[in-house]
């Protein structure tokens, strides 16, 4: 910064933030003139950050507009949000659904990073499992799924609509989100790996989870104990047999303190 006349100041922190030798004048960016700023620019600043930004312009303005301007372009910089957040910024899809074609059987939704899914689905009870691979795409239009459902003898790129927390098709079928203890997981002990848990029938909760990408998955079973929780057979992964877990507030809370988060 020296080679622009820009030197720190350290000595005044409540008052002073930086000094700008322009010419042989001074001047002080402070702490009053940045909360003016913000307090100027809080209400536009989400819809007009671009053209604020280009309407400053540092040879066309006083020494003092100059200042003001370093401080706004520095503000501006720091509100607008970053393109992680804005990646963020896309529908719900993990979840099991139910699909009214096939009201015994269940469809699985889990995304792999922002841009992939991986759909199971079972239309019977005894029927075959089948996984399909879904292509999720993010828009100012909002959110959509192309599935192959090629393995399941349909079309190769059927094109399904998230709307709130459901997926509509062309031809006027919807999968409806399951609530509840339904749905996919994230493991803090295994933040690489996912579970999917979902009820069944007789009380029974089916749980596939697998820790690391490459790592084999173990289907686990859990039974609904008299006051709620889910006890559930973690023997072969080599754990225990009937370790409790409680649903609450969208997460598995188990007796050690781990907690399985709802994706």
């Amino acid at each position: 910064f020296n080679r622009f006349g820009i030197t720190s100041t350290i000595l005044r922190p409540p008052r002073t933030i930086l000094k700008l030798d322009i010419g042989n004048n001074l001047e002080e960016v402070t702490i009053m003139k940045i909360i003016t700023f913000f307090l100027a620019i809080s209400s536009t600043v989400a819809f007009s950050t671009p053209k604020l930004a280009s309407s400053i312009h540092v040879n066309e303005v006083s020494r003092r507009g100059f200042v003001d301007g370093v401080v706004s372009v520095a503000a501006i910089s720091f509100l607008q949000p970053s393109s992680a957040f804005a990646a963020d910024d896309i529908a719900p899809i993990n979840g099991i659904y139910a699909d009214p074609n096939h009201k015994n059987g269940y469809r699985v939704v889990r995304t792999i990073g922002k841009t992939s899914a991986s759909v199971t689905l079972q239309d019977e009870p005894e029927g075959p499992i089948i996984t399909v691979s879904g292509d999720i795409n993010t828009s100012g239009k909002g959110t959509t799924v192309t599935l192959d459902l090629s393995p399941k003898g349909g079309p190769k790129d059927i094109v399904a609509i998230v709307k709130g927390s459901d997926l509509y098709f062309p031809d006027g079928n919807s999968w409806t989100k399951n609530s509840g203890v339904d749905g996919i997981y994230s493991d803090p002990n295994h933040p690489d790996g996912y579970r999917v848990v979902r009820a069944s029938s007789g009380g029974n909760v089916m749980i596939t989870l697998q820790d690391e990408p490459s790592g084999p998955m173990v289907e686990l079973v859990g039974k609904r104990s008299s006051n709620g929780d889910i006890l559930i057979d973690f023997s072969p992964k080599g754990g225990p047999k009937d370790l409790a877990a409680s649903f609450k507030g969208d997460k598995l809370v188990f007796p050690d303190g781990n907690a399985w988060p709802k994706l």
